[in-house]
């Protein structure tokens, strides 16, 4: 698939914290072969809202946590992770056969061992299925098999609106439409739809629309070197809507994929640099000294702004960088996410038009 899954663990105080409906309270229960197999204590983690331990005695435990569905939690015995969801019911650990049980057969833990064991045999199937195909057949095959694991995918969501396997889902769906991820995310149940998270990824997409292709372009203005903000001040509109098509690259020192689009990007300024075209990157959610060594390494010879922080990503909806854009003579947005090679040609259509 186009993107990976990625759970990133945060540890924190701990907070007692609502976001289910039904019990506030999750039973966890795990017992050991025997005490001397046995570790000292277990450590709960639930999302980034709590993160405590948990005493083993004569090999078994038996404690009340935090209910909350709308994230995931893990319980960990001798650095050995387990992942669940506290859904309020009673959950039993087997750490030999590394099994969850809850004592809610349609808990939100069942349907999300159902995922996963769909996912797995999924992408082994493909992986096998693709390995055997001619290479003139697999491009055909992956757009095929994409829309068999969006189908699915959305179903799941449909049906889990409450709880955290809907938001694995979103994150590993491979979708172009901004108003159909829109859609899934509006159907989401109140208490997975305020979450920060959601918030942030519904305002990304409304931002994402509202700076469409065919959309004007949206000014934003970055101070480069706050301690000089009078001379070191510059806004995009400094570059779009001044007559020229001009071409914006999103990007970062830190970015691997963006210097890897440093080759495209410097044969299309060499190409069409002049009275009818210009560029400009933009330093996004980096230190600026460090944008500034590589811009010299890489030798990004066209117009830079550096400092840009996390605003401009924020207006334009951008969640992944590189984001390349290209805007119109009046400030239209003409293309959106170009890469590679399809940004000269991209260029050159839109200057021959």
């Amino acid at each position: 698939m186009k993107r990976n899954l990625l759970i990133v663990l945060a540890a924190a105080v701990v907070v007692i914290a609502c976001g289910t409906k039904g019990s506030r309270y999750t039973t966890i229960i795990g017992s050991y072969s025997s005490s001397e197999n046995a570790p000292e204590f277990v450590e709960v983690i639930i999302g980034n809202l709590v993160d405590t331990v948990i005493t083993v005695t004569d090999g078994k435990f038996n404690a009340r946590i935090p209910a909350n569905k709308s994230v995931l939690s893990y319980i960990v015995s001798d650095n050995q992770p387990m992942q669940f969801v506290s859904d309020g019911s009673t959950i039993t650990f087997d750490f030999m056969e590394k099994t969850v049980v809850s004592s809610n057969k349609k808990s939100p833990n069942v349907r999300l061992k159902e995922y996963l064991d769909w996912q797995n045999d999924f992408m082994s199937n493909y992986q096998v299925e693709l390995a055997t195909l001619p290479e003139a057949e697999q491009d055909a095959y992956m757009e095929k098999t994409l829309e068999t694991y969006n189908a699915h995918v959305k179903e799941v969501i449909k049906a889990n609106p409450d709880n955290v396997v809907a938001l694995l889902c979103l994150s590993s769906l491979n979708l172009d439409d901004d108003a159909e991820m829109l859609e899934l995310l509006n159907g989401l149940d109140k208490s997975l739809k305020e979450s920060e998270d959601v918030q942030g990824m519904i305002s990304a997409l409304e931002a994402s629309q509202a700076t469409a292709e065919g959309k004007p372009f949206v000014d934003f203005t970055v101070v480069q070197d706050p301690e000089n903000p009078e001379t070191s001040t510059v806004k995009l509109s400094d570059y779009v809507g001044k007559g020229k098509f001009i071409l914006v690259d999103f990007w970062a020192s830190w970015c691997g994929p963006c210097k890897e689009e440093t080759p495209y990007l410097q044969a299309v300024y060499k190409k069409f640099h002049g009275p009818l075209f210009d560029m400009v990157s933009v330093a996004i959610s980096d230190d600026p000294a460090a944008s500034k060594e590589a811009v010299e390494e890489l030798g990004m010879t066209w117009n830079q702004i550096f400092n840009g922080q996390t605003e401009p990503a924020y207006l334009y909806g951008i969640q992944y960088i590189p984001h390349i854009i290209l805007f119109g003579p009046d400030g239209t947005i003409l293309r959106r996410n170009l890469r590679g090679e399809e940004i000269e040609k991209a260029v050159a259509d839109a200057i021959n038009m």
